[in-house]
């Protein structure tokens, strides 16, 4: 473990969410915002000073990283980013809760979305809104940055589901291969984010409720509380909503071939596809609960990409609609393997389907043999045995969380949508009640992380050999 490595990447992450703190401190002083400027000037101060001497006191490491210690920065960013990123929350408003604080600031780093901050009459300061876009920009580079490099060289889930053409195992040190997935990933998020919001400005909506919608849209999660629940107005904005929703839950492996030479390849993509199909379905079950044609193949897109944006009809009046089984399917299921959307993903998905076909087609020819492939690339046994295990996992998680609440004195369809809700960063599943209990809150701020590292990843590092490696 180059533990050297590890903290001076980790130092200089600090700096950069230091820096972006900047943005929503120019918002509160140019809105008069006083609490919110001390907040964020404590905030800035303090992540800054902290990295700078980390930065100071260790010189570049003469070792040579590799995949385990960038894991090892992806669990500690996990689990230690919320804490700078939660001292706006906690300082900037009347009634400050530390717990709720980091709730509100892992749901934004997660791109799960959900807030528990109750403020007179909803209204939230505009530095804070744009904070928790900030997390959310932030979050959403991450995630993607993570599932192209650290868990496409892991192999999690089996082999060739996080692969593209932007990453290969480079001979040398781990962490130089990094900028050029990160540089695609902020030029894909910038593009989709752009797109969007300029496309909501020629549909008529505001600038702010347009940035705030984009930003929701291509990171998957909700950046306005106030639009929870909220049903998105006009035909066309619903469309540009819809189309980006889209394009978001497929993720990279689509995005990056949407250029002239290359679109064919993202056409006939197979996690495209099991979308397209997984839509109809879960729309074919919201309409067949009493819900319209085109209310329910809204729902069935937003709750697939986990973001929960109303589209059509408001997605508290599908809640008290459908079965809790129907409603945490789609969320289940979740996005594209290199998206920010979270669940068992679609890539695990046709890799099981495709499994299965093979063991029927087989049920005559006993001695035959058939290669499982995807995307153009035969599988080993490992991919079925890697998903099997995942999948396993994840309900593994998901039952954790699920009995957790239980005992907490939540009824079993408020378990299980919570804790479908956190492990898969659905926010809009997640309703903790009135009574905001601390440990409801260590519960799902647990389940947010670690959705958000696909449950695998955080395994290896629970074991103490790992660090000392």
């Amino acid at each position: 473990m180059n533990h050297i490595a590890i903290i001076r990447i980790l130092s200089y992450m600090g700096l950069v969410l230091g820096a972006t703190m900047a943005l929503p401190l120019l918002f509160a002083l140019l809105y008069g915002e006083t609490s919110q400027i001390m907040a964020f000037g404590i905030a800035v101060s303090l992540t800054v000073m902290l990295a700078g001497m980390c930065l100071q006191l260790t010189s570049p490491p003469t070792r040579r990283s590799q995949v385990n210690d960038a894991l090892a920065v992806a669990v500690v960013w996990c689990v230690g980013a919320p804490i700078p990123a939660a001292l706006p929350f906690v300082f900037g408003t009347a009634e400050p809760s530390v717990l709720a604080g980091l709730h509100e600031a892992v749901s934004c780093l997660t791109t799960t979305g959900h807030s528990v901050i109750n403020l007179d009459g909803n209204d939230w300061p505009v530095s804070l809104l744009v904070w928790r876009g900030v997390l959310h920009c932030i979050g959403m580079v991450f995630s993607l940055v993570l599932a192209a490099s650290v868990f496409a060289a892991l192999s999690f889930g089996g082999p060739g589901i996080q692969r593209s053409v932007l990453f290969t195992i480079p001979d040398g040190n781990f962490f130089d291969a990094i900028p050029r997935v990160l540089r695609a990933v902020i030029a894909v998020c910038v593009s989709l984010i752009g797109g969007v919001f300029c496309a909501l400005l020629f549909a008529g909506v505001q600038p702010g409720e347009a940035m705030a919608l984009a930003i929701s849209v291509a990171s998957t999660g909700l950046v306005d509380p106030n639009h929870a629940g909220q049903v998105v107005e006009g035909r066309l904005a619903v469309f540009i909503v819809f189309t980006g929703l889209v394009l978001a839950t497929t993720g990279l492996a689509v995005l990056m071939n949407l250029s002239p030479k290359r679109v064919r390849f993202a056409v006939v993509d197979a996690e495209l596809f099991l979308l397209i199909g997984l839509v109809g379905l879960l729309g074919l079950l919201a309409w067949l609960g009493g819900v319209d044609v085109f209310n329910a193949l809204a729902w069935a897109v937003s709750s697939l990409s986990t973001s929960g944006l109303s589209l059509g009809v408001s997605v508290n009046e599908i809640k008290s609609t459908l079965p809790v089984t129907v409603l945490v399917l789609p969320a289940l299921i979740g996005g594209a393997a290199l998206s920010t959307a979270g669940g068992i993903k679609l890539a695990r998905i046709i890799i099981l389907l495709r499994r299965a076909g093979q063991e029927f087609a087989q049920l005559g020819f006993q001695n035959s043999v058939v290669a499982l492939r995807y995307r153009n690339r035969q599988q080993k046994q490992s991919a079925v045995l890697g998903v099997w295990v995942y999948l396993i996992a994840y309900i593994a998680a998901v039952s954790l969380v699920f009995v957790c609440l239980s005992f907490l004195g939540e009824g079993f369809g408020v378990s299980m949508s919570v804790a479908v809700g956190a492990i898969s960063n659905s926010g809009w599943l997640i309703d903790l009640g009135e009574a905001n209990l601390p440990l409801k809150h260590v519960v799902v701020i647990f389940g947010m992380i670690l959705g958000r590292l696909e449950i695998l990843a955080l395994l290896p590092t629970l074991n103490p050999a790992f660090w000392r490696a």
